[in-house]
């Protein structure tokens, strides 16, 4: 307790006698928040900005813009005032000839004047000499439309010979300068032509038998052709690729140029050469537009045996001989036929892929052991346009 009066005590004296600097700036802020001055609202740049455009524009539309006249009100004015300047006759002619030209100058017309007055004159005679009134109506009608037509005749004359003056070309230098030099060629127009040249860069897999085995094997190659446009739809392909050709046959259907006789004769044969094909094609375009198209075709093949390879397998366990191995023996020129059908889809105007089923046909004996060899696959390709003129 005695420590809690002496805490209540302290408090006491420091509140009785606070010790606080005194500050002038602090009470001028305290009145300030107490008073607060009214803030004049203050109009924004922009919204002067804004006002002093608008003005100006209105004040360049108001002087440019003209007010505009009916014309039809005008036209209308000026064939009235036409109208009442020009008296006329009971007979509907003029009676008054102009005796000035249209162009200002002047000049008394002395012709339109005679005109008329020959046309009054005949009038007048055949009055005197009796004739009815219905004959005279008709000469005074044929009069003046013989006076009209000769006074449109020297008003057209005239306006002829008014508007061409001779003294125009006195001065005109009517000399021309001859051009020195070869003359230049006239350039022909740019016509853009397809390519006719096609290169295609082809994988094309394929199941490989001998007739008349039963059996196939999974076989391939890859190479590169070159096809040249006859016509739209007409084209001749050529090209060369290298392939595997692996097969497996019966003994029987291996009939080898040699005078080696087996003891025992292998039960089965298992052949993996490796070839140059080498195809000639014609194709012919049945179906085509901008984007896609169809191609039958057809042609033969020379294969180029560069190695062959065969292995022999026996019944039991007569272990005789293994392997034999031939190179660059056997070439087989145009021995082969083709048939095929392509679809092919454009990617642009110089890439497209192409996709070929194709029968590859023998027509002779292929290889060592003469066999005959076929091949049955799909050709994929990327063709590319060369050799683009403009």
């Amino acid at each position: 307790m005695k420590e809690g009066k002496d805490i209540d005590k302290l408090f006491k004296d420091g509140l009785e006698n606070p010790d606080l600097p005194f500050n002038d700036l602090d009470w001028d802020n305290l009145e300030e928040r107490l008073h607060p001055a009214p803030k004049k609202r203050i109009v924004p740049l922009v919204w002067l900005t804004a006002v002093a455009g608008i003005a100006a524009m209105l004040l360049v539309v108001f002087l440019l813009v003209k007010p505009t006249v009916n014309k039809t009100d005008v036209k209308a004015g000026v064939k009235s005032d036409k109208n009442n300047n020009q008296p006329k006759n009971n007979t509907g002619s003029l009676t008054e000839v102009p005796k000035s030209r249209a162009d200002g100058t002047g000049i008394v017309d002395s012709t339109l004047v005679a005109i008329k007055q020959s046309g009054n004159e005949a009038i007048d005679k055949g009055e005197k000499k009796g004739l009815s009134n219905l004959e005279t109506d008709q000469k005074v009608t044929a009069t003046e439309a013989g006076n009209a037509n000769l006074l449109a005749n020297m008003v057209y004359k005239l306006s002829l010979t008014s508007a061409i003056d001779p003294v125009e070309f006195k001065d005109q230098n009517l000399t021309t300068s001859v051009a020195a030099g070869k003359p230049q060629r006239i350039k022909a127009p740019v016509v853009k032509q397809k390519s006719r040249f096609v290169l295609s860069i082809l994988a094309a897999p394929d199941l490989t038998s001998v007739q008349k085995s039963g059996q196939s094997s999974l076989s391939g190659g890859f190479g590169v052709e070159a096809t040249y446009l006859i016509t739209q739809k007409l084209s001749i392909t050529t090209g060369a690729s290298y392939a595997k050709k692996i097969y497996d046959s019966d003994f029987s259907l291996y009939n080898p140029n040699t005078s080696y006789v087996f003891s025992v004769a292998p039960s089965n044969i298992h052949a993996n050469c490796d070839v140059i094909d080498i195809p000639i094609n014609v194709n012919y375009k049945v179906f085509g537009n901008n984007r896609n198209s169809i191609s039958v075709s057809t042609g033969l093949s020379s294969y180029l045996m560069l190695k062959e390879k065969y292995s022999y397998s026996y019944a039991g366990d007569y272990k005789g001989p293994q392997d034999f191995e031939v190179k660059g023996q056997n070439q087989h020129y145009l021995g082969i036929a083709n048939v095929g059908v392509e679809f092919q889809h454009k990617i642009n105007n110089n890439l497209s892929i192409s996709a070929k089923p194709f029968m590859k046909i023998p027509l002779t004996d292929i290889g060592y052991g003469n066999s005959k060899l076929s091949s049955t696959g799909v050709a994929v390709s990327v063709n590319v346009n060369l050799f683009k003129r403009n």
